[in-house]
């Protein structure tokens, strides 16, 4: 068990790696994902295509999902830390591709005063403005007044996406409460899998503070998510450009009492038209032990 995007144990989010889970079927890392109770369990696969290195898969609770953030961060440690299928040089990074739902993706790792720091893509997005009226809003326990008028909300347009609302000020963040009983119904309306509310920081060295609320997965509020990150990361380059290498930095998981930092790299070489952000943060082992079948 790994508490991914936090320098200690008990913060950030907490994912499950199993491994050596080759030779079970779907219907068993489903039900081991539901034994666990994690919001996702990151399964590391033999390499399906001859440029990856391992395919991943991820499932929480109720279902498989394409893309996972902390739990990607959460696996690349134990592989290189615990299971040392992936080797560190001392002096440099070691690159490699994994595979997944998503497609394939790449991914550095390295040491950074004796800690291992492993960078990551996130998918590509596109985005498109979206008004919100007051039944989304009291969803959300937020009313109109909160939001920043200089950035609208917008939609990410790719499965599993969100509605990215940016609020006035951190005091506004810190009155979301998502409604389980009406969110379902707003996010299949809107074509979307959660809501995530954002204020830009005054704090030195922070750019963001956001929020997750997802109506599917059976997941009520994510405590740092690294995807979300990544495509707000982009919706931020889309409103705010800024040259080209860009590094940001978010905060997330304070009001749900796990505090976690995530750092996200825009590179200059990705083509603009499929940007896609390079995310990395620290991440605890706090857990091992077997699964006996």
């Amino acid at each position: 068990m790994v508490d991914a995007f936090s320098d200690r144990a008990l913060a950030g989010n907490s994912a499950a790696v199993v491994l050596d889970a080759r030779d079970l079927p779907t219907a068993e890392l489903q039900r081991i994902a539901r034994e666990l109770q994690h919001a996702e369990t990151a399964f590391p696969l033999p390499a399906r295509e001859p440029q990856a290195a391992f395919h991943l898969r991820w499932f929480t609770p109720f279902s498989e999902v394409r893309f996972c953030g902390h739990a990607t961060l959460a696996a690349l440690h134990v592989l290189a830390l615990e299971a040392q299928r992936i080797r560190v040089p001392a002096q440099g990074a070691a690159r490699l591709a994994f595979t997944c739902k998503a497609g394939l993706f790449h991914a550095e790792l390295s040491r950074q005063e004796g800690r291992l720091r492993a960078v990551f893509e996130t998918p590509p997005t596109q985005f498109a403005r979206q008004s919100v009226d007051g039944a989304l809003l009291a969803a959300l326990n937020l009313v109109p007044e909160m939001l920043d008028p200089d950035l609208p909300p917008h939609r990410a347009l790719s499965e599993e996406g969100n509605l990215y609302l940016c609020l006035r000020d951190r005091e506004a963040l810190a009155r979301v409460r998502g409604d389980p009983g009406a969110l379902p119904a707003l996010a299949s309306r809107l074509g979307v899998v959660g809501f995530v509310p954002f204020a830009r920081s005054s704090r030195p060295g922070v750019d963001a503070a956001l929020r997750a609320v997802f109506a599917d997965y059976g997941v009520v509020e994510d405590p740092v998510t690294g995807s979300a990150s990544g495509h707000l990361a982009l919706l931020l380059q889309q409103l705010t450009p800024a040259q080209l290498p860009r590094r940001l930095v978010f905060t997330q998981g304070d009001e749900v009492g796990r505090p976690g930092r995530i750092e996200i790299d825009l590179r200059s070489e990705s083509d603009p038209a499929s940007l896609r952000a390079w995310i990395t943060g620290p991440a605890t082992i706090v857990l091992r032990g077997e699964l006996d079948l």
